[in-house]
């Protein structure tokens, strides 16, 4: 089912996310997908702006009006720190403006309040920021706070937090903090929804002691005792930052700030407590902490004092490669006569974050490890025992090593066992038999579930597992000698040391794989290792001939009826009925339209063919039949039918006959028809001719059907019209008449190529093939045509497949960094790739001086092309694809501006295999450019790290806007340059953060390349210090942006006009 965006005016899409008619207003028409707003002009106060909701693009208020990141601060209403609430309304003249925070759609509805430091006396060191509103609601309302002075290029964000649509008010702890260089001593408060609302709400801020002791989680005896009392249990709390995250210093980390929830921890026992949050991957930190208020203080004023604190990231001898960030760390149980509280506080520096912990109790009797039982192992969450000890505290075990280390064990079962406990008991379900918990399947000559062998066979205990010695053959569940496949022969020994065996062979012929020989076969002793057939006395060859005649016969007899049974049937061969059938000449001289019925002695039913599919639409490449009764009601004359197939690559109708002859007085025969489509094309009322013709002469209309075989009207010849009068004189009566086709083809991606008009000169040509410009269902398109030339038929075959694979694979990704993929024509030999036409061209048109259309591109513009190419390739990656040709010409333009929700897609991923099997000459092999190929490209390695190479030569390309290595004399200069460790040269102008994301993705180890996914990550961090780089850039006007989109639009409709006058 094609998917279509709420954005497509009239929901009519010609693929995925592909809008035939125009996107509703508000929405972006630039790549016709109808899934983004319409892009927001920074530079534009006036014109109201289109956010997206559950309802769609609204438009709301234009652009607040700024200089800097903040409206100017005289304006900004104030607040105080006197615990009153300041009511404000958002509704549809609330403007649109940006957060010092980070979020993914960067302008938001918003309103803006400032709070002055220095107002507050007495002084204090935080103060608490609350929302609240009126009512409930489906959206969150969100806070943003920053300590940065107006006038700072890159403002700091110091805290974010929101209030749930579900609840009525929340608060926010922040810190009294400014950097030395703030001069204003001021806080900036954004308040923002997701898309857009109207409601009431309130906001107000009171001092904070500091030590106000707001636990989300109080974790007493009853809980940790639970858990000790199954080690194996654990209790999972959840800790959501971003919500419920208050702001400081940390206690026992007092130079960063975080965000923290405070918990309680107090617990007695003879166990430890685990706390482990690896599962995400997160540097998060955990602080224990002690509040003591003395002499009278409350607690809110008392002193907090760093007890300890974990830090979730190893380092140097500690750190592992592949060791996630996290903690994984043990809390000791209260001392003896400490009653203080326990306070706890995880932090991070992640303000979204909301972090899964889980909780176990691990380590009972700290494993005994006062009298060297064990050790406590916090990396694996559990006792470590030394021989001799086991179980949950490393207690001495019942036995060791086949020796009991207890003097009553009469009713114990050997440690370590299958379902023996700790404590040497059988568990549940379980019957001790000889010292072995045995299950009843397996006392029952069973295989129980996970149990290994049955009871009694060859290496198999008496618990239905393999003993020692042996090992199980998973197909077979039977045990194995560990010495059989050494090819050696061994004598085989039991658990206990008895012997068992020697084998009868290994590793040879006829030998099976547990070292006996095949039955009817003995050790071989001139073969070691192999088996030889066993000799039969004389009377038993007489008897096998005997009984081997009789077989004969038996298979002879049998053979004789089979194939008569055989020859009186006709095998089906599916694939027949996808192949187009002969033509026949359509000759209707002398012949009269007539439908069929009881007068006009034929009938034919029924004439209109839906092939099942009554309501529904017919697949593309589904076979689907339809079965039709021909009757004749002629008394004495001989009926014969031709159905005129359509020699039509776009579909197949295969009639099961073709030719019908039918004996006169009511000869009767039923037909099949099958269908096959190849693609998506109009077969709705489409007509198949059929001819009638009656004669007393069967062999008159046998003739007249050979002769009318492969001929069509420019091979009917004058000798063939002789002959045709000469039999015509048999024939009593001549009609014609139609089937008519009653169903749809399926959308698909699958495209009738006569749908689509195309120029007759290419837009563009390259090493894959060439490229059309071209309109379907006015649709403005790009049908790229590989190249065929100079291969045989085997090599296109082979090049047809691999092209078609890649159009499977394009169709199924959908992205919004990814080229639109509108189909495929590979129904006939030369298979064609349809993408959507972007007018703007490709980003290497705009990057090259001697370029028409080339200009300076600003420094915002070119992250945010590299932050959608990242975006896209990771898209890629996931989905476990290489581009394998990452370069500026393969990166399509969606839009200039850098605030659009999208700037680049990429395209042309896959087609250099395309382009490799093509290849002929050496010097054609390889994939991608070479000037972009990473070093290991080379030598022909191909890995998602040679794509990270080729984003850094493409982002280089993209800050200089330069040719890369132009100065080179040759291919091979450059691939020695570039082997030997040597890249493209910096000056000084280029930005730290850019120069570094650039020389971390060209690093020469393929392993040490950063994934896209980091790559977004940087860029994010990059684009948010973009204010202090605005000189980069600014020589490009919106004026030359719109001159060059008003030309290539003015170009594009004219070679449009031209295609559609043609």
């Amino acid at each position: 089912m094609i998917q279509c965006s709420d954005g497509c005016k009239q929901h009519n899409c010609i693929t995925n996310f592909t809008c035939l008619s125009k996107c509703s207003f508000g929405y972006e028409e630039g790549d016709t997908s109808c899934l983004h707003c319409l892009s927001i002009d920074p530079t534009n106060f006036v014109t109201p702006v289109y956010l997206k909701t559950k309802e769609g693009c609204v438009s709301t208020a234009p652009l607040r009006q700024k200089k800097t990141w903040i409206p100017d601060p005289s304006s900004i209403p104030e607040l105080f720190a006197n615990n009153n609430t300041v009511y404000f309304t958002f509704d549809k003249t609330t403007k649109i403006d940006q957060s010092p925070c980070y979020y993914k759609h960067s302008y938001r509805q918003g309103k803006w309040f400032k709070f002055d430091s220095t107002k507050i006396n007495p002084v204090v060191d935080f103060v608490s920021i609350s929302l609240s509103k009126e009512s409930l609601s489906d959206f969150n309302i969100y806070l943003d706070v920053s300590n940065s002075d107006s006038t700072d290029k890159n403002p700091f964000c110091l805290a974010h937090f929101f209030l749930r649509g579900s609840s009525y008010n929340n608060r926010v702890k922040i810190p009294i903090t400014f950097y030395s260089k703030n001069k204003e001593k001021m806080m900036y408060i954004f308040i923002s929804v997701d898309g857009f609302e109207s409601f009431n709400a309130g906001i107000r801020i009171y001092k904070d002691p500091g030590n106000t002791l707001m636990m989300y989680y109080n974790l007493n005896q009853t809980d940790t005792d639970l858990l000790r009392s199954n080690l194996d249990s654990s209790l999972t709390y959840t800790f959501p930052f971003e919500e419920y995250g208050m702001y400081g210093y940390g206690i026992c980390a007092p130079n960063i700030i975080v965000s923290y929830i405070s918990f309680t921890l107090n617990f007695r026992g003879n166990y430890s407590i685990q706390i482990y949050t690896k599962d995400q991957n997160r540097l998060l930190y955990l602080q224990e902490y002690r509040i003591k208020a003395e002499h009278g203080e409350s607690i809110e004023k008392a002193p907090a004092t760093c007890k300890t604190l974990w830090i979730g990231q190893e380092h140097g001898v500690l750190s592992k490669q592949g060791t996630k960030m996290g903690l994984n760390i043990k809390i000791d149980p209260n001392e003896e006569g400490d009653n203080d509280t326990r306070y706890f506080a995880l932090m991070t520096q992640e303000m979204k974050l909301t972090s899964i912990v889980t909780i176990r109790a691990i380590c009972p009797e700290d494993c005994n490890s006062k009298t060297n039982n064990g050790v406590c192992s916090v990396e694996k969450g559990k006792c470590v025992c030394n021989e001799k000890y086991g179980g949950d505290d490393c207690h001495l075990t019942c036995s060791y090593k086949g020796q009991w280390q207890v003097n009553n064990y009469t009713e114990m079962c050997w440690f370590g066992t299958e379902h023996c406990n700790q404590y040497c008991n059988c568990e549940s379900g379980y019957t001790l038999v000889d010292h072995i918990c045995v299950s009843n399947d397996c006392i029952n000559g069973r295989i129980g579930k996970d149990e290994e062998c049955k009871q009694g066979t060859e290496g198999c205990t008496k618990n239905c597992f393999c003993e020692d010695g042996y090992y199980v053959s998973t197909n077979k569940k039977r045990c194995k000698p560990i010495s059989c496949g050494n090819g050696v022969i061994n004598d085989v020994y039991n658990g206990k040391g008895d012997f068992v065996r020697k084998e009868e062979c290994d590793g040879g012929v006829n030998c099976n794989k547990y070292c006996y020989c095949i039955n009817g076969f003995e050790p071989d002793p001139n073969h070691i290792g192999s088996c030889k057939e066993k000799r039969f006395p004389v009377w038993a060859y007489v008897l096998i001939v005997l009984f081997s005649f009789a077989i004969l016969f038996i298979i002879i007899s049998s053979l004789i009826i089979f194939i008569v049974f055989i020859m009186s049937y006709k095998r089906i061969d599916t694939n027949t009925f996808k192949e187009q059938q002969p033509v026949y000449y359509y000759y209707i001289n002398g012949s009269v339209k007539t439908p069929p019925a009881k007068e006009n002695r034929y009938d034919i039913n029924p004439l209109e063919l839906d092939f099942g599919n009554t309501e529904d639409v017919t697949a593309i490449f589904d076979t689907r039949f339809e079965k039709i009764t021909i009757k004749n009601y002629s008394n004495n004359k001989w009926l014969l039918v031709i159905f005129h197939t359509p020699n039509n690559p776009k579909y197949v109708f295969h009639f099961e006959p073709q030719v019908v002859l039918l004996r006169p007085h009511l000869g009767s025969k039923e037909i099949t028809v099958y269908m096959t489509l190849f693609c998506t094309t109009k077969i709705r009322d489409m007509k198949i001719p059929y001819t009638v013709w009656f004669s007393k002469s069967k062999s008159s209309l046998i003739i007249m059907s050979n002769l009318l075989k492969d001929k069509t009207f420019e091979t009917w010849t004058q000798d063939d019209q002789i002959q045709m009068d000469l039999i015509f004189k048999t024939i009593q009566r001549h009609y014609h008449n139609n089937l008519t086709i009653t169903t749809d083809a399926a959308s698909s991606t699958h495209i009738d190529i006569d749908e689509i008009q195309m120029a007759d000169e290419p837009v563009a040509e390259g090493a894959m093939g060439k490229v059309f410009l071209g309109s379907y269902r006015s649709v403005p398109v790009a049908v790229k045509q590989f190249r065929w030339e100079n291969l045989s038929t085997d090599e296109m075959d082979d090049l047809k497949q691999a092209a078609m694979s890649e159009c499977e694979l394009m169709s199924k990704l959908r992205n919004p960094f990814i080229a639109n993929y509108m189909g495929s024509v590979t129904y006939i030999p030369q298979v064609s790739m349809v993408m959507q036409y972007f007018q703007l061209g490709s980003l290497g048109e705009y990057l090259r001086k001697e370029n028409e259309d080339f200009f300076v591109i600003p420094y915002r513009l070119k992250l945010r092309v590299l932050f959608d190419t990242a975006r896209g390739m990771a898209f890629l990656h996931e989905n476990k694809i290489m581009h394998l040709d990452l370069k500026p010409d393969n990166l399509l333009v969606n839009s200039f501006y850098f605030d659009s929700a999208c700037c680049i897609k990429i395209t042309d991923f896959g087609t250099s295999r395309l382009t490799m099997k093509n290849s002929k000459s050496l010097e054609e092999k390889g994939l991608g450019t070479p000037i972009y190929a990473a070093p290991e490209a080379n030598h022909d390695e191909y890995t998602f790290a040679g794509d990270v190479y080729s984003f850094a030569v493409t982002a280089w390309e993209i800050y200089y806007q330069e040719e890369p290595y132009k100065n080179f004399k040759s291919l091979f200069e450059i691939k020695d340059y570039v082997g030997s460790g040597k890249r493209l040269e910096f000056d000084e102008k280029i930005p730290t953060d850019y120069k570094n994301l650039i020389n971390l993705c060209w690093k020469q180890n393929a392993n040490e390349r950063p994934s896209f996914d980091q790559v977004c990550k940087m860029l994010v961090q990059i684009n948010q210090k973009v204010c202090g780089h605005v000189e980069l850039g600014n020589e490009v006007s919106n004026d030359k942006i719109e001159e060059i989109i008003n030309k290539r639009n003015g170009n594009l409709q004219r070679l449009l006009n031209e295609i559609v006058h043609d």
